[in-house]
C-alpha cells in the first residue's frame, strides 16, 4: 500500500511539473529532431572515430535525440558497426555483452523467444521494429510463439531501455523497451545514387549458411531499397554426447531450419523538413524437428504406450505494412510526426507421432495461432524559452487493436485399418487455449525536457486504457468445458520524473522515478485447457488485477574524450505481479489445477557498471558488469525470482589498425554460479563460467570485407541461465541444455 502512495504522489508532482513547464514563452521553430521510428544519424565512415559510450545518441529513452550522458535512465545502444564486428547472427548474440539482459529460449524447440531485462521478461518488455510493436510472445506446453524474427543485417541500430517506460510507451513497457531501427536506403547508398550489396555467412554453431542481397537507389527527393535474405541451418549445438532416441538423449534433436526475409522501403522528401517513409516487411520461417527427446514409454495408469517417430514442424509467417510521416513545425512547433501500420502474424505447429499400445495409432496434432492488428500514433514537439533555459515539450497519442485466436486439433488413425479413431467425449476436439479475443489499447502522453544551466529535468505523464473483448459465443472454447469468457478493461496514469546534473569535471549525476502499468493478458484472463490423461487443468481468472510498479534509479557518469565510466543502482517495486500458480489437486475432479494469480509484492534491485576507454587511436577497452537480486516478498518468507540471472560481466579489447583495413576484437564474458538460495527447491544451479570470443576483419578490396570469429575459444562447457532456468537438478539429461563448444563464424560481404 505504501508503494502505491509513492506512485500516486509522484504522479501528482509530475503532472504539476509538466503543466507548469508548459506555461512559458514559446520559442521560434527549430529543425525537427528524428522521430522515434528511425535511428539517430550515424556515420558509416570506417575511418571516423566511433563515439564513446557516454556520447552515444539514443532516441528511445526520451523520444528525442539525447546522449547517454544526459539521459536519466540506463540505455544501451548497439549500432550496425558493432553487429558486423561481433558477427552477430541472432538476438541472443546481440545482447550477450549486455549484463542484466538476456533472451529467453527453448533450446530443444523453436529456440529464441523474447527479451528479459533486469529479471522482467515476456510481454512485460516492449519490443518494436521501426516504432511498430512486434507480435506478442505466447507459449503453452510445447508450443512457443516467436516474438521477433528479424535479419540483423537490416539493423541501423538497436536500443535497450532498462526499467519501466510506461510513461512513454504504455502498458507493454513495464520491464523496459527494446527498439530496433532498420536501415534506410541512404544507409546502403552512402552517397551514391545506386548500390548493390551482398553478404554470405557460415555459422558453425548451427552448421548454418545464409546470404542476403540489397539493392538501393535514389537521389535527393526519393530513395528506395530492397533487402532479401535466405537462411538454412540446423539445431543449435551443445556439449551433449548421448544420442539415444528417447528422453535420455543429451545431443541436439535433428532439426532443419529455413528462413526468408524481405524488407522493402521507399523514402520520399517532397519538401525540406518533410519526409514520408513506407515499409513492407515479410518474414517466413520453417523449423522441422525429429523430436527424439519426446519419444519413449508413456505410462498412464496401468497402460504403457510406446511413442516413436515424433516429427514436428513449426511455421511462422509475418507481414508488416507501415507508413511514417515527418512534418516541419511552424512558430513554436518544432515538428510533428504520425505513423500507421497493419501487421499479420500466423504460426502453426504440426506434430506427427506413432503411439503403440494395445493398438498402434498414427497421431497428428496441430496448433494454429494468429495475431492480426493495426495501429496509429501521432507526436508533436513544441519549443519554449523559459528564463535562463530551454524547454522542449513532447505530446503524443497512440491506439492499437489486435485480434488473437488459437485452434488445437488432433487426428488419430488406427495404423492397421486406416480408420479414424474418434476423440472421447471427455476430450472434445478441436479445442482452444483461449477464446477469440480483441484487445484495444490507447494512450496519450506529455513530456517536458527542461534545461537550465547544468540541470536537465524530464517529467512525463501518460494515461493508458486497455480493453479486452472476448467472444462469449466461441463454441469451440465453450465446448471444452470452459466457462463463458469475460471481458476486461483497465486504465492507469503512469508518471516519470528524471533529472541529470552536470557537476563539472565531466561528471554527471542522474536519478529517475518511473511508474509502470501492465494489464493482464487476454490468455491469462480467459485461459482454459484440460488434459485428462495428464490429470491437470489450466483455469481462467477474470478477477486478475493490473500489475503496477514503482522504479527508482540513481547513478553517476563521468569521463573525458578517452574515458567513459558509469555506475547505476536501481530498486523496482512491483504490486499485483502476475505469475502462474499451482493450486493443488481439486478433490472433486482429481485434477491438478493451475491459474494465473496476482502476487502481492515483488522487489528487484541491482547495480550496473559500464566502462569504455580509448587507450590509443587503434586500441579500445570496454567492460560491463551487473548484479541483480529479486524476490517475491508477499509471504512470511521471501521467495527468489528465478527469472533473475546470476551476476554477469564482460570485458573486451578492440584493435583497429591505423590503416583501417583490418582489425579484431577479443571479449571475455562470464557469470557467477547460481546459488541454491536464488532458485526454487530442487532446481538446477549452473556453475560459474568464463568464455572467450575472438573476431577479426579484413578489407580485402575496396568494397569487400572478410570477417571471421572463433567463439568459445577455450571450448568451455557451460550453461546459460536462459537455457536451464527452472529445470530440475536431478534431470539426467541436463547436458542437453549446455551451450555450444568452440565454433567458427565466417562472413564475406560486398558493399557492407
Amino acid at each position: 500500500m505504501h508503494r502505491r502512495c509513492v506512485g500516486a504522489g509522484s504522479a501528482i508532482i509530475t503532472a504539476s511539473l509538466v503543466l507548469g513547464l508548459g506555461a512559458v514563452r514559446p520559442a521560434v521553430a527549430q529543425q525537427p529532431a528524428p522521430p522515434p521510428t528511425s535511428a539517430p544519424a550515424t556515420s558509416s565512415d570506417d575511418t571516423e572515430e566511433p563515439p564513446r559510450y557516454l556520447d552515444t545518441v539514443t532516441v528511445s529513452a526520451t523520444l528525442s535525440p539525447s546522449s547517454v550522458r544526459e539521459t536519466p535512465g540506463t540505455i544501451s545502444v548497439i549500432d550496425a558497426a558493432a553487429v558486423e564486428r561481433r558477427l552477430v547472427e541472432s538476438i541472443a548474440d546481440l545482447v550477450k555483452f549486455e549484463p542484466g539482459v538476456y533472451v529467453e529460449t527453448n533450446p530443444t524447440g523453436v529456440g529464441l523467444n523474447g527479451f528479459n531485462i533486469r529479471g522482467i521478461g515476456g510481454n512485460r518488455v516492449m519490443t518494436q521494429i521501426d516504432g511498430v510493436k512486434t507480435a506478442e510472445q505466447y507459449d503453452f506446453g510445447p508450443f512457443n510463439m516467436h516474438q521477433i524474427a528479424l535479419d540483423l543485417d537490416t539493423l541501423a541500430s538497436a536500443e535497450i531501455v532498462r526499467g519501466a517506460a510506461s510513461s512513454l510507451y504504455g502498458s507493454d513497457a513495464l520491464g523496459g523497451v527494446v527498439s530496433f531501427f532498420t536501415k534506410d536506403p541512404t544507409d546502403y547508398l552512402r552517397g551514391r545514387s545506386v548500390r548493390v550489396a551482398g553478404k554470405a555467412v557460415f555459422d558453425g554453431r548451427t552448421r548454418g549458411t545464409s546470404g542476403n542481397v540489397v539493392i538501393a537507389g535514389g537521389r535527393d527527393r526519393a530513395q528506395a531499397s530492397l533487402f532479401v535474405s535466405r537462411g538454412f541451418g540446423h539445431a543449435l549445438a551443445n556439449r551433449g554426447t548421448v544420442r539415444t532416441e528417447d528422453a535420455t538423449r543429451t545431443a541436439p534433436n535433428d532439426q532443419d531450419r529455413t528462413s526468408t526475409q524481405v524488407l522493402g522501403r521507399l523514402v520520399v522528401t517532397p519538401t525540406p523538413g518533410q519526409r514520408l517513409r513506407g515499409t513492407v516487411e515479410v518474414t517466413d520461417s520453417d523449423i522441422d524437428t525429429h523430436a527424439f527427446t519426446s519419444q519413449g514409454a508413456v505410462v498412464s495408469g496401468p497402460s504403457v504406450t510406446q511413442v516413436s517417430n515424433v516429427m514436428a514442424r513449426d511455421r511462422m509467417r509475418r507481414q508488416r505494412y507501415s507508413i511514417a510521416h515527418d512534418l516541419p513545425g511552424r512558430g513554436s512547433l518544432v515538428g510533428w510526426h504520425w505513423n500507421a501500420y497493419l501487421q499479420h502474424t500466423d504460426q502453426s505447429q504440426v506434430i506427427n507421432e506413432v503411439r503403440a499400445g494395445a493398438t498402434t495409432i498414427d497421431r497428428e496434432g496441430s496448433i494454429d495461432y494468429s495475431q492480426h492488428g493495426f495501429g496509429a500514433a501521432v507526436q508533436a514537439r513544441q519549443a519554449f524559452t523559459p528564463a535562463g533555459g530551454t524547454l522542449l515539450m513532447t505530446y503524443g497519442a497512440a491506439v492499437s487493436r489486435d485480434r488473437f485466436d488459437v485452434l488445437r486439433d488432433r487426428t488419430d488413425v488406427d495404423a492397421a485399418t486406416g480408420v479414424v479413431v474418434p476423440a472421447p467425449p471427455t476430450s472434445p476436439l478441436p479445442t482452444k487455449y483461449f477464446p477469440l479475443s480483441d484487445v484495444t489499447q490507447s494512450g496519450a502522453y506529455v513530456q517536458g525536457d527542461l534545461r537550465i544551466g547544468a540541470v536537465r529535468l524530464l517529467p512525463g505523464l501518460r494515461y493508458d486504457r486497455f480493453s479486452l473483448d472476448a467472444d462469449q459465443d466461441d463454441r469451440i472454447y465453450l465446448d471444452s468445458f470452459n466457462p463463458v469468457p469475460e471481458d476486461f478493461s483497465a486504465g492507469a496514469l503512469s508518471s516519470k520524473i528524471g533529472v541529470t546534473v552536470d557537476a563539472g569535471d565531466r561528471v554527471t549525476f542522474h536519478a529517475q522515478y518511473a511508474g509502470g502499468f501492465r494489464a493482464p493478458s487476454y490468455n491469462a484472463i480467459n485461459s482454459g485447457f484440460t488434459n485428462l490423461q495428464g490429470r491437470y487443468t489450466a483455469l481462467p481468472n477474470p478477477d486478475l488485477r493490473a500489475e503496477t510498479s514503482d522504479s527508482f534509479e540513481f547513478g553517476v557518469r563521468g569521463g573525458d574524450r578517452r574515458l567513459s565510466l558509469g555506475a547505476t543502482g536501481f530498486v523496482n517495486l512491483y504490486d499485483d505481479f502476475i505469475d502462474l500458480a499451482t493450486l493443488g489437486v481439486n478433490p472433486a475432479t482429481g485434477l491438478l489445477e493451475f491459474r494465473n494469480e496476482n502476487l502481492a509484492a515483488v522487489t528487484i534491485r541491482g547495480v550496473e557498471l559500464q566502462a569504455d576507454a580509448v587507450v590509443s587511436d587503434t586500441l579500445r577497452l570496454r567492460a560491463s558488469y551487473a548484479v541483480i537480486r529479486g524476490h517475491d516478498v508477499s509471504g512470511d518468507e521471501d521467495q527468489p525470482l528465478t527469472s533473475i540471472a546470476p551476476d554477469q560481466g564482460a570485458i573486451g579489447v578492440q584493435f583497429d589498425h591505423a590503416s583501417r583495413r583490418w582489425g579484431g576484437e577479443a571479449v571475455l564474458r562470464g557469470a557467477h554460479g547460481q546459488s541454491v538460495d536464488r532458485v526454487n527447491a530442487g532446481d538446477f544451479t549452473p556453475s560459474a563460467y568464463a568464455v572467450v570470443d575472438v573476431t577479426a576483419w579484413m578489407q580485402v578490396q575496396r568494397d569487400v570485407v572478410l570477417r571471421a570469429g572463433i567463439l568459445n575459444l577455450t571450448n568451455a562447457t557451460y550453461y546459460e541461465w536462459a537455457s536451464v532456468r527452472g529445470r530440475a537438478a536431478a534431470d539426467p539429461a541436463i547436458a542437453r541444455y549446455t551451450s555450444p563448444g568452440i565454433s567458427g563464424v565466417v562472413s564475406l560481404g560486398y558493399g557492407w
